[in-house]
């Protein structure tokens, strides 16, 4: 017994921090362990060839989650209770945005939330006591009774796309290689430029756009071999990149996901330009930041055929990155109100065939207004089962989304 409570004050005062990873150019801001993602994104791979076929795997999820709302918020009261855990009833600053947003939510509806810290180790796991007696735990975000596993494929960009084009879906041509010269095969079937990035969701990181030649190729694909065993090559679609975000089937909000940029007036230079976007209250923090002149934004600008001293036509459209990360100057816009009937259609659709309760479905066009079936070279490029709805609440330009109020609905049902 000496020995037992003497362990038990141990781990009660235990505290993981695990390591910061490495500065990383082509993970930007928000870098990752690459051994580890790579090595979790392999498990991933082959535990889900061995997943059931989806109606017994949705069964047996849904399950699942019924005997975790029994068994889980008592073992993590026992966890408080020998010292090796915590309940925080209020979000501090390690609870993530989207988290936050879930609780100022759930107050509103009545629902008692709170997060469970294993050795005070922040995990997005939680439970909600439901005004309806219910008591439901999760991670990320809450499902509603209904709703069964996520297909083991949805985030895989090669898998996916196969699914998508099966049913008609709009998709970027490519395949996902391997091996240096399987990446080299599918490359010069494409038009160019193509797209390379790890097969499975990686939130721009180790993504390289505009590749025209195979030099080019061969770099890119080993950029993206670091964090994943498979590589997606697929043709750059045209236009501006949208998260369309569905809840329950139901459309409910679409965001322009831009990457930093300014447009030209025919009178300023660019370096003019961008000082004053800099000045915009919402690059001031702490969501969205300045533009900067970074080695990266001068070769966007010299594929442009620009320098910071050029003067951009009026109207004109300067790109500073590849990449739309809010840390590089990237910025957002809520353009829900002004999707074509035919695209809103598109992403429920889509939402229907993944049988998901929430998904953020990344597309390409140039201008959602216009029907997808009119615009050529428009698409799918990925989705997401937990997507960042908080973007939906902080737009840099336009009307927020209550996203997590919509979820909470359907808990509610």
């Amino acid at each position: 017994m000496f020995l037992l409570s003497g362990l038990v004050a141990i781990l009660s005062r235990m505290r993981i921090n695990p390591p910061t990873p490495p500065v990383c150019d082509e993970c930007g801001s928000d870098p990752i362990h690459h051994r580890s993602t790579y090595a979790t994104v392999a498990i991933d791979g082959v535990l889900s060839r061995l997943i059931f076929d989806i109606g017994l795997r949705h069964t047996f999820v849904q399950r699942m989650r019924r005997l975790e709302n029994i068994f889980l918020p008592a073992f993590y009261s026992l966890a408080e209770n020998l010292g090796f855990g915590e309940f925080l009833y209020e979000p501090d600053d390690k609870t993530i945005l989207l988290a936050q947003m879930l609780w100022d939510e759930a107050k509103k509806r009545g629902i008692v939330m709170r997060e469970f810290r294993l050795f005070g180790l922040p995990r997005n796991m939680f439970v909600a006591a439901l005004p309806d007696g219910r008591t439901i735990s999760f991670e990320g975000f809450p499902f509603p009774d209904y709703a069964g596993g996520n297909p083991p494929w949805l985030n895989n960009k090669a898998e996916l796309k196969k699914k998508l084009c099966a049913r008609g879906f709009p998709v970027a041509p490519g395949g996902a290689a391997c091996t240096k010269n399987g990446a080299l095969n599918i490359f010069r079937r494409l038009t160019h430029p193509v797209i390379v990035k790890p097969h499975v969701g990686s939130a721009s990181r180790h993504t390289i756009l505009h590749i025209a030649d195979e030099k080019a190729l061969v770099r890119a694909f080993a950029v993206a071999k670091r964090v994943s065993p498979f590589v997606v090559i697929e043709e750059e679609l045209e236009g501006l990149v949208y998260r369309a975000t569905v809840v329950g089937g139901r459309l409910v909000a679409v965001l322009r996901r831009d990457p930093p940029h300014i447009v030209g007036d025919g009178a300023r230079t660019i370096e003019e330009l961008v000082a004053a976007a800099n000045t915009h209250p919402e690059r001031q923090g702490p969501y969205f930041s300045h533009i900067k002149f970074s080695p990266d934004a001068a070769e966007e600008l010299s594929l442009q055929g620009m320098t910071p001293k050029s003067i951009p036509r009026k109207g004109e459209r300067v790109t500073f990155h590849q990449k739309v990360n809010w840390s590089l100057g990237g910025t957002t816009a809520d353009v829900t109100d002004g999707v074509h009937p035919d695209n809103a259609k598109l992403f429920e659709d889509i939402a229907a065939m993944l049988k998901t309760p929430l998904v953020g479905i990344d597309f390409i066009i140039r201008d959602i207004s216009r029907s997808w079936k009119e615009t050529p070279r428009s698409g799918v490029i990925e989705c997401n089962d937990m997507p960042f709805f908080d973007n939906h609440h902080l737009p840099f330009e336009g009307k927020p989304r209550n996203v997590a109020g919509a979820i909470w609905d359907l808990v509610l049902g």
